[in-house]
């Protein structure tokens, strides 16, 4: 992960653990925080599984998160998530990649499989060869190496015509309808490119 995001994985303060809200919208939460206080916006990598109280479980997961630098020159995150413990997140600062708010795109989930009988369960049930301490972009059900994708997706909910256009569906109170009758290629497509 460390060469991946170009820096080592640091613990900070935690301060939005109270908050209601969604870690969805971190990277506007930050924004906000910025814009209201000062400072700047930090992109990188949250780690999500397992949690600070779980023991490990031959798995690493990690999302795509933003992070506010204070005036002081400290890093807190400010945005409301379960992931943290104790009020502190683990968090990886990653200068190479940011949300773009224009278009509104982040990135896709990270895991690592660092058990070799995970690994081999986990391709088992993927049909997609798994190989452990190898990094992979996930969008809950499928894998693909880091190398084979630049891991960018944007929220489906602001691109509906497209997809409908596209991929001939139909969203319909909140869901889309038609996804059975898809390729595995275009629900893979469909997942990691809308979230879906």
């Amino acid at each position: 992960m460390r060469e991946f995001a170009g820096h080592a994985p640091l613990l900070i303060p935690h301060e939005g653990a109270g908050c209601v809200g969604s870690d969805v919208y971190c990277h506007a939460v930050v924004r906000d925080a910025v814009a209201g206080r000062g400072g700047r916006q930090v992109y990188g990598w949250l780690l999500t599984v397992p949690s600070l109280t779980e023991p490990r479980q031959g798995a690493y997961g990690f999302t795509f998160h933003s992070v506010w630098l204070s005036p002081g020159g400290r890093l807190i995150d400010v945005s409301p998530h379960a992931f943290s413990c104790d009020g502190w997140s683990v968090f990886i600062p990653d200068a190479r990649r940011c949300y773009d708010f224009a278009g509104e795109r982040g990135y896709n989930a990270l895991v690592i499989y660092t058990d070799a009988r995970l690994s081999a369960h986990v391709q088992q049930l993927s049909g997609f060869p798994v190989k452990p301490r190898a990094l992979y972009w996930t969008s809950q059900l499928y894998l693909l190496p880091v190398g084979a994708y630049e891991g960018r997706f944007r929220r489906a909910s602001r691109h509906v015509p497209e997809i409908e256009a596209r991929y001939a569906l139909k969203f319909e109170g909140g869901r889309l309808l038609g996804t059975d009758t898809l390729s595995r290629a275009q629900r893979i497509e469909l997942a990691f490119n809308y979230g879906i």
